[in-house]
């Protein structure tokens, strides 16, 4: 037998079983982990765009459209109040960091359910399942920041230095929606109802954050707004791609911060609970 080969035992005693117990377990398989998420990543894009005659048009088909509608509709039919920059430049940018937030919300059920029959037959490092979704986002934003230099140049809109905070905004936002998807992983692995519901809701939810009209500054909307997490992270960071002055750095932070704490809450039952839902799906 190698001697550098890793062995795993099993054991019913959970008695070691501590949040730091976990914590060391996520560290220590993280290369393996990253190893395996960045194989599947690859396996995924090359399937998806192999199949595909519009390749990555499908990563920025979606805001554009909804754009396009949004910009025809304030033209002809509706009134939107007046933006501090084109509204072309302002609701694509809005559209597409509402696209980074649902795909990942999606990232982490979508890579657990598509790998479930490798879950069931192979001891693997789950967590690599949840890095591969990562990496399809974050390929995905790559797109779509290319997309928006060309609208940028087509619309003479100025950069300025704030731009360089929309990599800690994008982020930002990814935390927010993998929380929240993360937390719902365990559920929607034994529910299908999950994974619809959320595809039906999200393009419905993105009415109540101000992707397609500025951000009200008064009245009951108002209000809600500043309630929303995903509201404050999103005109941030589109004020900061926009060179606009920020409206509340220290709410943004706040958020941040809370959704880091999720994700971690998110991460921890997570492993707690896949050994029982992989025992359950594979009986």
């Amino acid at each position: 037998m190698d001697q550098h080969q890793k062995i795993t035992i099993y054991s019913a005693d959970n008695s070691d079983r501590s949040v730091f117990r976990h914590l060391r377990e996520v560290f220590s398989e993280l290369p393996e982990a990253h190893e395996l998420g960045y194989r599947l990543f690859k396996r995924n894009i090359m399937a998806m765009y192999r199949q595909s005659l519009l390749g990555v048009v499908w990563a920025i088909f979606p805001p554009l459209i909804t754009a396009a509608l949004w910009i025809f509709l304030r033209g002809n039919v509706i009134s939107v109040a007046d933006t501090a920059v084109p509204y072309p430049v302002f609701v694509l940018v809005g559209t597409m960091l509402w696209q980074i937030f649902t795909e990942s919300i999606l990232a982490p059920l979508k890579a657990i359910t598509s790998n479930k029959s490798m879950l069931v037959k192979i001891n693997i490092p789950r967590e690599g399942l949840l890095l591969s979704g990562i990496y399809e986002v974050l390929f995905n934003v790559l797109i779509k920041i290319f997309l928006l230099a060309i609208i940028f140049i087509a619309f003479k809109q100025s950069i300025s230095f704030s731009v360089l905070l929309v990599i800690p905004g994008i982020l930002s936002i990814m935390i927010c929606g993998f929380a929240v998807g993360l937390l719902l992983t365990p559920i929607g692995m034994l529910y299908t109802d999950i994974n619809r519901g959320l595809t039906i809701a999200l393009p419905f939810l993105m009415y109540l954050a101000p992707v397609i009209y500025p951000m009200p500054t008064s009245g009951s909307m108002a209000v809600l707004m500043k309630l929303n997490p995903v509201a404050t992270l999103l005109v941030e960071t589109r004020n900061w791609f926009t060179s606009q002055p920020a409206e509340d750095i220290g709410l943004f932070l706040l958020y941040t911060g809370i959704f880091a704490l999720i994700s971690f809450l998110g991460l921890m039952i997570f492993r707690v609970s896949m050994p029982m839902i992989i025992e359950r799906i594979g009986s």
